[in-house]
């Protein structure tokens, strides 16, 4: 509920968007994600006692492609698709393939001062969770979850890069993720960096 009331609030206090469109962008984008923190995943490997070390968090890598709209109002709105993915050994010859493909919208809110424009800003998307253990031939006592499409929210921050005359913006953006999956909330943060194609 505190979650719907901040978006809510967000959205509120933001100016109106109905002043019609000043730009429209296309770009594609990629990082790293951190903090990986998915409670069933790491319990179902954890039931065998060979996996006693085993931790979620190192990096995953993130790729993907975005639609950014901005109004007059600098509101700003956007797009997202993205592919996050990683290939961990568990143990020589037994390794967990896990990945979230993403497609996410957030509203902006931005202050341009000269050609660097920070902004903050939350959404929502559908995410596909999928997961694979690749234990050649070996013995396991491990069930992993089953693959899922869930719902989910973020907050953002990031700055863009204005350069006048420029067709093309870089920018460097701070997302924190949370996915509703079954049983308890997957979370993490990604550190994305990207080119973005304004359109005259």
């Amino acid at each position: 509920m505190k979650k719907l009331i901040f978006l809510a609030a967000f959205l509120f206090f933001a100016p109106a968007a109905d002043a019609g469109l000043s730009g429209l962008g296309f770009g594609v984008h990629g990082g790293v994600i951190f903090g990986y923190d998915n409670p069933i995943l790491e319990q179902s490997i954890l039931t065998d006692p060979q996996f006693t070390g085993f931790d979620l968090a190192g990096t995953m890598y993130d790729v993907g492609g975005h639609v950014n709209i901005g109004t007059f109002r600098i509101i700003e709105f956007d797009a997202n698709l993205d592919y996050a993915w990683k290939k961990q050994e568990l143990a020589p010859g037994i390794d967990l393939t896990y990945s979230d493909f993403s497609v996410t919208a957030a509203v902006r809110k931005s202050i341009s001062l000269g050609v660097i424009k920070p902004y903050l800003g939350v959404g929502g998307g559908v995410h596909v969770n999928a997961f694979s253990l690749d234990i050649g031939g070996q013995t396991v006592g491990v069930v992993l979850p089953d693959n899922e499409t869930k719902t989910g929210y973020l907050f953002k921050g990031g700055v863009e890069l204005n350069i006048p005359l420029f067709p093309l913006t870089p920018y460097g953006e701070w997302r924190y993720n949370v996915i509703q999956t079954t049983g308890k909330s997957t979370k993490y943060s990604s550190i994305i960096f990207g080119l973005t194609l304004d359109l005259p």
